[in-house]
């Protein structure tokens, strides 16, 4: 027998009772399966009496009889009900003796939302300008990518945005410190690569000299042993280096594939317009789409929030792989813990999870769905991008385990995009 009861915060709770003569059978079935696995002196596994069972290992009769229960109950519950949890059942009271069991379980669900206005938001949309001073120093970029650094003469002091090569090492309270030494390293300056005004001691000095460079570690520096403390650095400059530029040019429009230096600006500023329109679309689908999100009515699961920060630490996790790290070795390495990276996600996560129901929610209203070849195109595409064949990857994601849930996930991204598309076409430039 169960009752059923909706909760705020899209929540039900659900309360599960048995009477007197089916407490018994429970009881002798749960002790049965707690059997098979107890050791204890004295006794062979599996041969404990039950009357010692009972003695030293009440709590857990009692727990194995509440899993029993919501095995047996809880999935017709749900399919009775029409109830979709998105989380697993939280006990919240359980008593069982030998008159009555009582079970009391938090389901969650997914929330309701309450669309507001969609259709027709307004949103400022800026126009693109290049200016010919961004030209300017858009041209001025591409000389210093495609210039090279040429060793400078040894009478010449290292100045600003030079490379120079030093060794170091460095001392506090006169003693060396752990990763403080280095050779041969090529430091840019001006780049702030190192702490303090480390590059500006260098500034000034020429090819052979000694230098000994004065700085503070900053008070919140990784290392606690070295914050805020003043550190020496003895210094070789080794050699300088100086980005020589290519000029301006027809030579060096040929250089990047453009008839003459006259296109290569034409070409160039085209490309920047492309990239403001880009930029100015997607703050405007941003500011249209906040609006969206702030119109509904919804009440976020917290397990959804939690969802979320897990899997954008699984995506740092991958990052930090590539780089031949790892999030434990980061957390070690930066004095963090996970729970604390957790904590400034959350705000974000939040607003993420709620802006993915409120779009998915517009997606179900205006009966937009993903294709069958939408889908297969999608998935051509992501072989394609892991250099597969597209039976390839349909044939290792089916291996896995994992094909549903990468053509659900494929279709879950299709609708979404397909959606906003509607809504910017809907949506009003003020």
């Amino acid at each position: 027998m169960y009752e059923i009861k909706k909760l705020e915060g899209s929540k039900y709770e659900v309360k599960i009772t048995r009477e007197k003569e089916e407490i018994g059978e429970m009881r002798k079935e749960a002790i049965k399966t707690l059997k098979k696995n107890v050791k204890m002196d004295g006794f062979r596994q599996g041969h404990v009496p039950d009357s010692v069972i009972e003695k030293n290992y009440e709590g857990n009769i009692k727990e194995e009889i509440a899993n029993k229960v919501i095995e047996a109950e809880y999935p017709g519950i749900l399919e009775k009900e029409g109830i979709k949890p998105i989380d697993y059942l939280k006990i919240k009271d359980f008593n069982v003796d030998d008159d009555k069991l009582e079970l009391i379980g938090e389901i969650q669900v997914m929330p309701e939302i309450k669309l507001g206005e969609y259709k027709g938001i307004e949103a400022e949309k800026t126009a693109p300008e290049i200016t010919d001073e961004i030209l300017e120093k858009e041209l001025e970029r591409l000389r210093e990518t495609n210039g090279k650094l040429k060793e400078i003469e040894d009478a010449e002091p290292a100045a600003f945005d030079d490379v120079v090569n030093i060794d170091f090492e460095g001392f506090v309270d006169g003693e060396a410190f752990a990763g403080g030494k280095a050779e041969g390293f090529d430091l840019k300056l001006g780049s702030k690569s190192f702490i303090d005004n480390f590059e500006d001691q260098i500034t000034g000095h020429k090819k052979g000299e000694d230098i000994e460079v004065n700085v503070t570690f900053p008070e919140e520096y990784h290392s606690a042993d070295l914050a805020g403390k003043p550190a020496m650095f003895k210094v070789k400059v080794n050699s300088i280096k100086r980005l020589e530029k290519p000029e301006l040019n027809d030579e060096f429009a040929k250089d990047q594939n453009f008839e003459n230096v006259d296109e290569l600006k034409a070409k160039t500023k085209e490309r920047l317009e492309n990239s403001e329109k880009a930029k100015a679309d997607n703050e405007f689908q941003s500011k249209v789409l906040e609006q969206i999100v702030a119109n509904a009515e919804l009440d976020i699961p917290e397990v959804l929030i939690e969802r979320e920060i897990d899997q954008r630490l699984r995506q740092f996790d991958s990052q930090l792989r590539m780089q031949g790290m790892d999030l434990g070795k980061y957390v070690e390495m930066t004095g963090q813990s996970i729970e604390s990276m957790r904590a400034p996600l959350k705000e974000d996560a939040a607003k993420a999870v709620r802006a993915d129901l409120v779009i998915s929610e517009i997606s179900k209203k205006e009966s937009i769905a993903a294709e069958a070849d939408e889908v297969e195109k999608k998935i051509e595409e992501v072989a394609a991008m892991y250099g597969m064949e597209k039976a390839q990857l349909v044939n290792e994601a089916k291996r896995a385990g994992n094909y549903n849930n990468f053509v659900n996930s494929i279709k879950y991204d299709l609708i979404a995009r397909k959606t906003i598309e509607f809504l910017m076409k809907e949506a009003k430039e003020k």
